[in-house]
């Protein structure tokens, strides 16, 4: 019996009618770039990964996933998925020839304001850089004394999930940009501390993101790609009118890049109370074919509902652990923020 069919038994899943959908953020080594804190995964470590994701899994696409959801085919027992959030250089330069290489694909889910023509950084990747910069500490008493706010008596575990890879006070400031404060105030904030501390954003943008140019070569590579929001904004923070306004624009505007007969989503941070009971019909409407979240487990074809499809992060996976986790149910959901 192979890994991923004793995964199906455990799990009492038919076999081959599970899916592991890995997800993936910054792939650099950061040692070597002006910002060595960023939390990516060195590209070493990615190859390794993909090795161990050869060895034991089949990697399928991103439509080999929707027709098996539509009942119109059936997965390998050892599926695996790989996908890519926030459409970063990175994936261009690094993650897509490692793949290509080795004859997989991956999906990659990008924001229109930052990958558009006109890039513009997006508020978590702002927060991502500054903390890298100032570093935990020293970048919250920066957000606390221009919001003039006392100190938030909170860590965000219950709207982002408590993640061992973060200190308390990361947490903390996070939740206070991503969820508390108005998105107005938050983005002036952030705005003041980058060209104070690290330069002037949209030319900093425009060396993060991907453009059309290589979106198309990646697609003309296999690539799938998909949406993740034109701004990035927390789902659950907005009325239906503002989550339709956010989502509407992407099926569109995907196609229009890659030519995809169907274009996947996936959720802001992620988890559950990132977005609304209201979502998953808004994204049915706006034409989207699934979404993902990021409840760290494995995808159950004949269970999940179409529009909360989970993922586990690159790190619950070797190199990093001993393999793929069995108990999930107490991981909490991973972030890209």
């Amino acid at each position: 019996m192979s890994y991923s069919e004793s995964q199906d038994r455990q799990q009492g899943q038919p076999h081959g009618q599970s899916c592991l959908v890995v997800m993936y953020h910054y792939v650099r080594d950061s040692r070597t770039t002006a910002f060595p804190d960023i939390r990516a995964l060195a590209p070493g470590l990615f190859r390794q990964q993909l090795d161990w994701l050869q060895a034991n899994y089949t990697v399928i696409t991103q439509a080999d996933l929707e027709a098996a959801l539509a009942g119109r085919g059936t997965l390998p027992a050892n599926a695996a998925l790989l996908t890519f959030d926030d459409g970063f250089v990175d994936h261009f330069d690094t993650a897509c020839p490692m793949l290509v290489e080795r004859g997989f694909t991956g999906t990659f889910f990008l924001s229109q304001d930052a990958c558009g023509p006109a890039p513009r950084l997006l508020n978590v990747h702002k927060t991502q850089f500054l903390l890298a910069r100032l570093g935990a500490a020293e970048f919250s008493r920066a957000v606390l004394a221009e919001s003039r706010l006392p100190r938030p008596a909170v860590d965000g575990s219950g709207v982002f999930g408590a993640d061992l890879w973060e200190q308390g006070d990361d947490r903390a400031v996070k939740h206070l940009l991503n969820y508390q404060l108005p998105f107005a105030d938050a983005e002036g904030i952030l705005d003041a501390l980058f060209e104070r501390h690290i330069g002037d954003a949209p030319t900093f943008a425009r060396g993060l993101y991907l453009d059309d140019a290589m979106v198309r070569e990646m697609a003309r590579h296999g690539m799938a790609f998909g949406f993740h929001t034109r701004s990035h904004r927390m789902l659950s923070r907005l009325t239906a009118a503002e989550q339709a306004a956010e989502v509407g624009s992407g099926v569109e505007w995907i196609r229009g890049l890659t030519g995809q007969a169907t274009v996947p989503f996936c959720y802001p941070w992620g988890g559950r109370q990132t977005y609304t009971a209201e979502t998953a019909g808004i994204l049915r409407d706006a034409g989207y074919s699934v979404a993902f979240n990021t409840e760290r487990r494995r995808l159950r074809v004949r269970a999940d509902r179409r529009y909360e499809l989970p993922r586990l992060d690159t790190r619950d996976l070797p190199p990093y652990t001993g393999g793929e986790p069995t108990a999930l149910a107490a991981l909490a959901p991973a972030e890209d923020a």
